[in-house]
């Protein structure tokens, strides 16, 4: 099978970028013009977790997430992810979109019985075993459908090559 590489969106993570810029420049404002203790907490804390927004998404500019399909499975590399590790079509049930506690929809997954890691029941809580950032150029739904006919190709290509060793 042909690998598949799908690139992260970078007008996506400008626009995050952006509204990260936005938060910290009015958090600045702020702290020049308090109108009590409370606002200057506010502002320093918007000055700090979107200051740490501006940092992760300029470097997601210059490094984009990346997702890589091949015959054996998915990795998720680039952005903040220093070794990529691969998740097998094998252990992996369907792909699906799952909307998210406070708004926002992820494109989640959950693992065959047996084959869940230890952190997945943590993640579990949330919707699903697993689930992929959504900074990607399709909305969730086209990049689930295309996880989903990737891995079913896959599976297929692997029943058939298993079958031809025997």
């Amino acid at each position: 099978m042909e690998p598949l590489i799908i690139t992260g969106s970078r007008a996506k993570t400008a626009i995050y970028l952006a509204i990260s810029i936005v938060f910290v420049a009015v958090g600045v404002l702020m702290v020049g013009h308090p109108s009590g203790a409370k606002d200057l907490i506010y502002s320093w804390l918007s000055i700090v977790f979107f200051g740490l927004g501006v940092v992760v998404f300029g470097w997601l500019l210059v490094r984009p997430q990346v997702l890589q399909l091949d015959s054996e499975g998915f990795s998720l590399g680039g952005g903040l992810v220093r070794t990529p590790r691969k998740t097998r079509w094998r252990d992996v049930q369907a792909f699906f979109v799952f909307r998210l506690p406070r708004g926002g929809k992820m494109i989640g997954f959950n693992y065959e019985p047996g084959r869940r890691p230890s952190l997945a029941s943590v993640s579990r809580r949330f919707g699903a075993d697993g689930g992929l950032p959504k900074s990607w150029p399709k909305s969730p739904e086209a990049m689930a459908d295309i996880l989903n006919g990737y891995r079913e190709r896959a599976l297929a290509f692997e029943s058939r090559w298993t079958k031809v060793e025997s």
